[in-house]
């Protein structure tokens, strides 16, 4: 199961599971276009998600794959968002779970934001 995977079926599952959490794709684009004109949007490292808890509380969600592992600037953004007491949940898919099992088990983890 892939990073992308598992992505996909938390951004399913969570809004039946966790009814008070909205739980958004973040993208990272620095890119240029046809034209000419360079597009940046975000920051290096930041979280694969974010989440917008009912009456207004943020939270940063980074997603692995059993065999993924935070780079640099990941640990960068984690660092930051400690310092600057922004919620942050790294959560990690396991070799010796389904894609189901992985999913469940990382609802759990985000209801203890809640």
């Amino acid at each position: 199961m892939t990073e992308l995977d598992l992505q996909r079926e938390l951004l399913i599952a969570a809004p039946r599971e966790l009814p008070t959490l909205r739980l958004f794709r973040r993208n990272i684009v620095n890119a240029t276009s046809a034209f000419g004109v360079r597009m940046r949007a975000g920051i290096k490292g930041q979280c694969d998600l974010y989440g917008v808890v009912r009456g207004g509380r943020h939270l940063e969600v980074e997603l692995k794959s059993a065999t993924g592992s935070l780079r640099a600037e990941q640990k960068a953004w984690r660092a930051w968002c400690v310092q600057w007491g922004v919620p942050y949940a790294l959560l990690e898919g396991s070799k010796l779970e389904t894609t189901e099992e992985t999913v469940s088990r990382w609802l759990s983890e985000l209801r203890a934001f809640l």
